[in-house]
């Protein structure tokens, strides 16, 4: 297996306000050896290495560390068949112990910015179990965190915790709540978002992850509280005001999944209104995530559908708004002791997460980082 040098010398600089001179001066080398250690075209030498990660307060291996190339594995294959049978590369994560794989279908305009982790082995491809042939080293796979859910904010997330801990990576697998608390529960992510409301306690997300994992002691803490309501053309030309106004016959509808928080709150509000789910043009066309949802009313598909308001803004639409949801995120207990999961509660708690957070619109970032529960073994 070859291996070759990579560097985060240039972040790691950037990121603690120093000029290229100010950083040589301090590591007693010069300007021209430091941009050339920058551009990773050399190989730094004991002395200097260990120099730089003193001025900048790091480890040697935060600057400076060898990338393998190839490599195969055995992975399970997680998500639906289509997009696997569809897709050439993959996100790949240890869950358990075990390698888990994610399919980055084509079809998906998502995965088309998600860098992949591995390529599927096309003569291996049937059945659970899939093999991969690796893109990054199985050491950095081994560091990934899969974490399913259908907020978008959970990119930020990912970029945040990356950007604090260069080589930890977030892997979002955008999909519904109830989706994610079951790739959670079969061992096929690390960590579930999910914003689910339950009518019976008047509760968020707590009693559907008793239902979903028994009596195994699981964490709750929340993401954010974000603002869901009807995404609609500029200028909201159908009058779109309140949830009758989707029964009428001119407005195209376009829903989510069944497990869906979306989809949850739809069905509330329509039995609230006492309009039958039937009056709906559309009703049972649905699509996979806010941002597609969205994408859909943009393209002029659909007239209305229900998603976060970041969606909305991010495909330059009006926003009707309907309910502040609580987006929690959930993981098993056990795995709380992970130093992962402490990097992803200290970002959730930290400043400029939520700032950036709260930059996209419609999310309240009070709560961010808190302890919802933790759910003990009965």
């Amino acid at each position: 297996m070859r291996s070759r040098l990579e560097t985060g010398l240039r972040r790691a600089r950037l990121e603690r306000g120093l000029k290229q001179g100010e950083l040589a001066e301090r590591a007693g080398i010069s300007r021209q050896t430091l941009s050339v250690l920058e551009s990773g075209r050399g190989q730094p030498a004991t002395l200097i290495a260990l120099r730089l990660a003193r001025v900048l307060g790091c480890r040697v291996e935060e600057l400076f560390w060898l990338r393998d190339e190839g490599g195969e594995l055995i992975a399970e294959v997680a998500g639906p068949a289509r997009a696997r049978n569809s897709a050439d590369r993959a996100l790949v994560g240890s869950v358990a112990n075990r390698w888990v794989a994610y399919a980055l279908s084509p079809e998906d305009p998502l995965a088309l910015t998600t860098p992949a982790d591995a390529l599927f082995v096309r003569s291996q491809r049937s059945g659970p179990m899939v093999r991969l042939r690796a893109l990054r080293p199985l050491e950095a796979l081994e560091a990934n965190v899969l974490v399913s859910g259908c907020d978008p904010g959970l990119s930020v997330l990912a970029g945040r915790v990356q950007d604090r801990w260069p080589g930890q990576r977030l892997c979002w697998i955008p999909v519904s709540s109830d989706a994610a608390l079951q790739a959670l529960a079969r061992g096929h992510a690390h960590v579930a978002g999910a914003h689910l409301f339950d009518e019976g306690t008047g509760e968020y997300n707590v009693p559907f992850v008793r239902r979903a994992f028994g009596g195994r002691p699981m964490v709750v803490v929340t993401f954010a509280h974000f603002e869901e309501g009807f995404a609609v053309a500029k200028g909201n030309p159908l009058r779109i005001r309140q949830p009758e106004d989707i029964a009428r016959p001119e407005v195209r509808f376009v829903n989510r999944e069944p497990g869906a928080g979306a989809r949850g709150l739809l069905d509330r509000l329509l039995r609230k209104a006492k309009v039958p789910s039937s009056a709906v043009e559309g009703y049972e066309r649905v699509l996979g995530g806010h941002l597609q949802v969205a994408q859909a009313v943009a393209m002029g598909a659909a007239d209305a559908g229900i998603v976060a308001r970041s969606a909305a803004i991010a495909h330059g639409l009006d926003f009707v708004p309907l309910s502040e949801e609580r987006f929690d995120l959930v993981f098993p207990k056990e795995w709380s002791a992970d130093v992962r999961a402490g990097r992803i509660v200290e970002t959730l708690e930290g400043r400029a997460f939520r700032r950036e957070l709260a930059s996209l619109g419609g999310y309240d970032t009070r709560e961010s980082g808190h302890l919802v529960t933790e759910l003990t073994l009965k």
